[in-house]
């Protein structure tokens, strides 16, 4: 899976202004080149199968929509069908990973998640899932709600096809003849900068509503003309410790103790995007589909254009 934001809180990305709420946003391709699994990957986020235990941080809302009619009641069955059918070098799903204000409540959350995914989606009618996560703490607190949304490349241009012709190569000239043509916005730096843009303006609309006075900036500290003190950054020691499978107790220990306000939401901003990269890390290792392995040991490929990742803002 690659990262295509890579972490930009930990380089110093978006800030909170007035309060304690903090700015994490970022984006990955699963392909098969990276190993991914969409089908393990909608499991994950939306807590299913063996991803649904009680030890697990519990998804506490999920949707799927612009589903084709044939994965409109099982979406599961829609990201399986692209770990089968989807061409040997093409990108499964894209996946976005954004903190949700701590302030609103469940019910906002979710509607400000829901029309960020609507916002990425409508256009071209671009199938998803969105889950929600409480992030909880150890004492059970809400203290990281954040969101996973996953969604495919493959347009619905109203036009109906089986599950098998879905992901077949499209035909311009014939289009009920191809499969579903793929999406191109999702490629180059401009679409992350927008997306970016779009979430924080999403997010201060939803804190106005609520009647906060916090808000968001998915600019860096950098183009904001805001110096932070590097002896406040906690990230590139900390997330050692998270690729290694140990805990980032120092951070809430240290975000505990802090009075000065800014220190604090910097902090704050580390353990969510810390936390964001462990989840990013779980996805990583996501185990294959079997039939995916057993398709590439009978030799099937496809002599398509293969996607190039390197196009996408990293």
């Amino acid at each position: 899976m690659d990262l295509l934001d890579r972490n930009p809180g930990l380089r110093g990305g978006g800030r909170a202004q007035g309060g304690g709420g903090f700015y994490h946003l970022s984006f990955r391709s699963g392909s098969r080149a990276s190993g991914s699994c969409a089908r393990s990957a909608y499991a994950y986020v939306t807590r299913q199968d063996e991803y649904g235990g009680p030890d697990r941080d519990e998804a506490v809302y999920t949707e799927s929509e612009h589903m084709p009619s044939w994965a409109a009641d099982s979406p599961a069955s829609y990201w399986d069908t692209a770990d089968l059918y989807e061409r040997a070098n093409g990108r499964l799903y894209v996946s976005a990973d954004f903190a949700l204000p701590r302030d609103l409540s469940v019910e906002e959350q979710v509607e400000l998640a829901s029309t960020f995914a609507h916002a990425l989606t409508d256009a071209e009618r671009l199938p998803y899932t969105l889950a929600i996560h409480a992030g909880r703490d150890e004492e059970g607190q809400a203290h990281n709600p954040h969101a996973h949304l996953m969604f495919s490349e493959r347009r619905d241009d109203g036009i109906e096809r089986s599950r098998e012709d879905w992901f077949r190569r499209a035909n311009s000239e014939y289009p009920e003849r191809g499969g579903a043509p793929k999406s191109r916005t999702f490629h180059g730096p401009a679409w992350i900068e927008h997306a970016r843009e779009r979430w924080a303006a999403l997010t201060n609309e939803a804190l106005e509503r609520a009647g906060r006075s916090e808000r968001v900036d998915h600019r860096s500290y950098a183009r904001q003309g805001v110096s932070r003190d590097p002896s406040q950054h906690y990230g590139p020691a900390a997330a050692h410790f998270v690729e290694r499978g140990r805990d980032h107790d120092r951070l809430d220990e240290a975000a505990a103790g802090v009075d000065d306000q800014r220190t604090l939401q910097a902090i704050e901003q580390d353990i969510a995007q810390l936390e964001a990269a462990r989840e990013a890390l779980i996805l990583d290792g996501l185990p294959e589909d079997p039939r995916e392995s057993e398709r590439r040991g009978n030799g099937s490929s496809s002599p398509e254009e293969p996607d190039r990742d390197s196009s996408w803002g990293r």
